[in-house]
């Protein structure tokens, strides 16, 4: 009786973004299984670590960047887990704004798409690019999910793989500190 009297339809954007959510979650899970991946995220660890060691105007020393969290708000991880989210709910809305969406065909519906993602990803930036400069609670709050993934996809990482990050960062950075502000 309960499903009779709520529109499915109107959902399955929902329904979809939490299947993408779930999909993606398990993939990097799975992956992260793999040795040699545990090593790229290690990799991937030391560049957060290091690019914090650099934005809290420390030395780049190994023992400098080690005392660095590897948790970073503005991680292509996040960025990414971002972007399910703003799609799910973007095309939600879209859905109980224009009702007709539902039924037009899957063709149609998945070329609309196409056509909001520079939206999506443009909010996606806006906001990583937010949260990377704002700390307050609101933020927290919004950017968690992003940064419990980043438990998934980034790995303590051995001194000679900060090293290695550490001589990355050197080889970006240029004469002039303004040309390196973020």
């Amino acid at each position: 009786y309960i499903l009779r009297s709520v529109d499915v339809a109107k959902y399955h954007p929902l329904f979809e973004g939490v299947l993408r959510i779930i999909i993606f979650i398990s993939y990097m899970i799975v992956v992260s299984k793999m040795s040699m991946i545990k090593r790229v995220f290690m990799y991937h660890g030391a560049e957060h670590k290091t690019i914090f060691c650099y934005e809290n105007g420390l030395e780049l020393t190994v023992e400098n960047v080690k005392k660095m969290s590897r948790f970073h708000p503005r991680c292509g991880t996040a960025f990414m887990f971002v972007m399910l989210i703003i799609s799910m709910f973007l095309s939600f809305s879209l859905v109980v704004v224009f009702p007709e969406l539902q039924t037009i065909n899957k063709m149609l519906w998945m070329l609309i798409k196409i056509a909001i993602l520079p939206l999506v990803m443009g909010i996606g930036y806006e906001f990583i690019k937010f949260a990377g400069k704002h700390d307050n609670f609101i933020v927290s709050i919004l950017s968690y999910p992003g940064l419990l993934m980043q438990r998934i996809t980034t790995v303590e990482p051995t001194d000679d793989i900060i090293e290695v990050a550490i001589e990355s960062m050197k080889a970006v950075l240029t004469d002039n500190p303004e040309d390196d502000k973020i």
